[in-house]
């Protein structure tokens, strides 16, 4: 990868205190008494104008931070700007105020990095991050970088976001337009109003500004959604406007978005390729019936062609032509999703290109009618009524379930050059994804001897089938052990055996024997044995006044897991706990004991029943937490006869 360096020299100079924020850093210590740094200012102005029958944007943005303790010096110094060739970083300045009796040093940015700035995911796209480290971060010390943005084309406009890592002190963006252009504007998370949304005319142009103050960070937490979900942003757009008397639609609902998206498969796999045509016989000649033809070249696609994201300005958009992603063997999203609905196209199947949101995107078409409401492409295909959503850019998903990650989001399905269907992918429901756990137990002095078998389907079974693709030799044992391990850390896994006994239903299993020395407690005539050797459900409550985000699950499963111990000759049961019920919307979870002769067995059960856990259902999974934490702590006691 090249980097390019930039190297601009400046001289350090004084400023003035007014260059700073009006808000003097005791105030801002004063409402922020607990920040290292605050965001004293952040402010975007956008420009629209026509050029040649087309609308552009240019943008600045001043972005400054004010220090308010010694400790952020090593903490906030990295800074970095993102740029593409649809939205070219044109100008960029950076550089620190320093405090210097009444004055301020100016202390210029003199080295300047531009490299490429993959997502997840992405062996290659042409976004670019320009970074750079401010010098001497002290208390009082302001930190200032502007830019100048290019945006060649109007439909990519980025979003505003008011709230940041650190809060915002204050925040605009105003954007600028014609007169008679169609600029709307969608504000999100904002249930307090902070947000002030003014429009002003002058001359013949308009302008929106959105300005806040005192925006608090946001804060990230463990299995939580994106932020976008609850930061609170701004997504304005053009829906039209007019040139030499004549209305241009732009974006202004699902049909326009559409005839947009349309345009870049309007040339792809037009024509008939006949190798791609004996290929797709191939891969189906001993297949009947649709479902069977579409399970085949699936799998063959998965099996056949890598995941590779190549991407750069509109090859971001368009997808490649089935035959070259066929005899290259490698492809992104939306050449595998060509490649799918070409063959099976060629079967005759009702197969169409796809467009999905995943689900760190929180937007419908509905409510988004925009590109950012979606970053994936894959093929549908309808059988027998049914949509089936089919993504081969994961080797292991299983035909029939959607990945995990777009489960429950709006797909936008081309049907043909003017028809399109809005869809929702289904959330496959618990019992689709399960783990099965059958462990016999024996003691020996105070070690506990287990042999377990551990059988994993759905989204589970591809879990164990992606990771294993990774993992071989002994990073297999290892990987082997992290999945069965239980009771304590003192867990010894010895031999081991991983069983794949469906291929096409991902349906894995893991058996292994252990051992766990010190399990057993003894005192006296008694031992003492808690048969919960792993907790399925988390006895953590949630802190319902830090947490104001969404817990999120992967997916919904079932787990049901049996540890059976044969009770130790010379000894009988004593106590047995009671069994546990919890059942609400969010959750179904047991734990039951049964005694049959010469053996007691704990079952525990737990069926997981939404994606997403609001907060306002915090109370309730907590009411939970407070039953099954207990429950966790007891033991089976057996005593000498």
């Amino acid at each position: 990868m090249n980097r390019i360096v930039l190297k601009i020299i400046f001289c350090c100079g004084l400023a003035s205190a007014t260059h700073v924020s009006g808000q003097t850093v005791q105030e801002l210590l004063n409402a922020y008494p607990d920040k290292l740094a605050v965001f004293s200012n952040v402010n975007r102005s956008v420009e629209v104008f026509i050029n040649g029958g087309s609308p552009y944007a240019e943008a600045t943005e001043v972005s400054e931070m004010t220090i308010l303790n010694d400790k952020a010096n090593g903490i906030f110094n990295k800074d970095k700007v993102y740029h593409s060739s649809f939205n070219e970083l044109k100008k960029i300045e950076a550089y620190t105020l320093v405090p210097e009796g009444n004055s301020f040093a100016k202390m210029k940015v003199t080295d300047f990095k531009v490299h490429s700035s993959p997502g997840n995911g992405v062996f290659y796209d042409d976004v670019k991050e320009t970074t750079f480290d401010y010098p001497r971060l002290a208390k009082g010390s302001v930190t200032h970088v502007q830019t100048t943005h290019f945006n060649k084309d109007i439909r990519l406009l980025s979003s505003f976001y008011f709230s940041s890592y650190q809060p915002v002190h204050k925040a605009a963006y105003t954007v600028t337009f014609p007169e008679d252009m169609d600029v709307r504007y969608i504000l999100k998370n904002d249930p307090e109003n902070k947000v002030t949304v003014t429009e002003t005319k002058k001359g013949r142009k308009r302008k929106l500004e959105f300005s806040a103050t005192g925006i608090p960070s946001y804060d990230v937490f463990g299995n939580g959604t994106s932020v976008s979900y609850y930061a609170t942003h701004v997504i304005v757009y053009v829906a039209g406007y007019k040139y030499n008397g004549q209305y241009v639609h732009v974006f202004s609902s699902v049909d326009e978005l559409y005839k947009w998206n349309s345009n870049f498969i309007a040339n792809v796999n037009k024509t008939e390729d006949e190798t791609l045509k004996k290929l797709s016989d191939s891969i189906c000649q001993n297949a009947t019936t649709q479902r069977e033809k579409a399970q085949a070249i699936f799998r063959w696609v998965q099996e056949h062609i890598k995941y590779v994201a190549f991407e750069e300005g509109l090859e971001g958009f368009v997808p490649r032509q089935a035959a070259d992603v066929c005899a290259k063997r490698y492809g992104d999203c939306k050449d595998m999703a060509s490649l799918l609905t070409a063959l099976m196209q060629l079967q005759g199947l009702q197969a169409y290109f796809a467009w999905i949101g995943t689900r760190s995107i929180p937007y419908t078409y509905s409510e988004v009618p925009l590109p950012l409401t979606d970053n994936h492409m894959i093929s549908a295909v309808r059988i027998e009524g049914e949509w089936i959503f089919l993504d081969a850019t994961d080797p292991n998903c299983i035909f029939g379930m959607p990945t995990s990650g777009i489960q429950g989001k709006e797909s936008l399905i081309g049907i043909s050059a003017d028809k399109y269907e809005l869809v929702t992918v289904p959330v496959m429901p618990p019992a689709k994804s399960g783990v099965t756990d059958s462990t016999w137990l024996t003691i020996s002095n105070n070690t506990l001897n287990g042999n377990c078998s551990v059988n994993y389907i759905g989204y589970f079974g591809s879990d164990v089938y992606n990771s294993l693709l990774y993992n071989k030799g002994d990073d297999e044992r290892v990987y082997a052990r992290r999945r069965m391990a239980k009771g304590s850390n003192k867990f010894l896994m010895k031999d081991y055996k991983i069983d794949y006994p469906d291929p096409v239903t991902k349906a894995a299993t893991i058996s292994s024997s252990f051992e766990i020395p010190d399990y057993v407690k003894i005192a006296a005539d008694e031992m003492y044995i808690n048969l919960n050797l792993e907790k399925l459900f988390s006895t953590t409550p949630i802190d319902t006044a830090k947490r104001k985000v969404s817990v999120s699950n992967e997916y919904l499963h079932t787990i049901e897991q049996v540890h059976a111990l044969k009770i130790p000759d010379g000894y009988a049961l004593e106590y047995v706990p009671k069994n546990v019920f919890v059942s609400n919307d969010l959750v179904d979870f047991s734990i039951e004991y049964k005694a049959v002769a010469g053996s007691i067995s704990a079952t525990q059960k737990l069926v997981t029943k939404k994606l997403y856990i609001q907060p306002q259902e915090f109370p309730e999974w907590n009411k939970a937490v407070s039953i099954i934490s207990p429950a966790y702590k007891e033991q089976v006691v057996l005593k000498k006869k």
